[in-house]
């Protein structure tokens, strides 16, 4: 019975992902925040993740890969660039302040503090909180759904959400690997 439903999941996102290649207007709305967290958007398969991502943090790493943008990445000052490979079109950012980005991405991995951002466009994105001293591990909003709590545990979204009507990409994990 698994093996049938893997199957008709496999073939279900097949048949999603070149629609979404020639649909980029299928896009989302998120709004995260949180006081101690990490997130990491992924792309859906072969389809890269993409969109205006806005973010500001303090005392925080940022991993991007596969950055491919309509203008290249606009970092503040108060960061600096830890680590470039062009070749392998990854970047690390560290320190405090701002990042714009616009274009399509294979992943981006943050890990910090004070964490506001906003993203429009469409992907999978998995946050992991640590509790603050209220107790919170913060909040994210996806547009046309409610304002729900980041978690501790791997809490996952995607963008354009699930319950809208339209197809959306299938996440798939990988094993522990541990």
């Amino acid at each position: 019975m698994n093996s049938k439903v893997i199957s008709l999941g496999c073939i279900g996102l097949i048949s999603i992902i070149p629609c979404l290649a020639q649909n980029p207007e299928l896009t989302g709305e998120a709004v995260l925040k949180t006081n101690i967290g990490a997130f990491k958007i992924n792309s859906a398969g072969d389809v890269k993740a993409f969109g205006k991502i806005q973010m500001s943090f303090k005392r925080g790493t940022l991993l991007i890969v596969g950055y491919d943008g309509t203008a290249p990445i606009a970092a503040s000052s108060g960061l600096r660039t830890e680590y470039q490979n062009d070749k392998r079109k990854r970047i690390v950012f560290h320190g405090e302040g701002t990042v714009t980005l616009d274009g399509k991405y294979q992943s981006i991995q943050f890990f910090g503090r004070e964490l506001k951002m906003t993203w429009n466009g469409m992907g999978i994105c998995r946050l992991y909180g640590e509790f603050d001293k209220a107790g919170e591990t913060g909040t994210y909003f996806v547009k046309g759904d409610k304002e729900r709590p980041w978690g501790t545990g791997g809490t996952y979204f995607t963008l354009p959400a699930r319950n809208a009507n339209i197809a959306v990409p299938k996440i798939r994990q990988k094993g522990s690997g541990g």
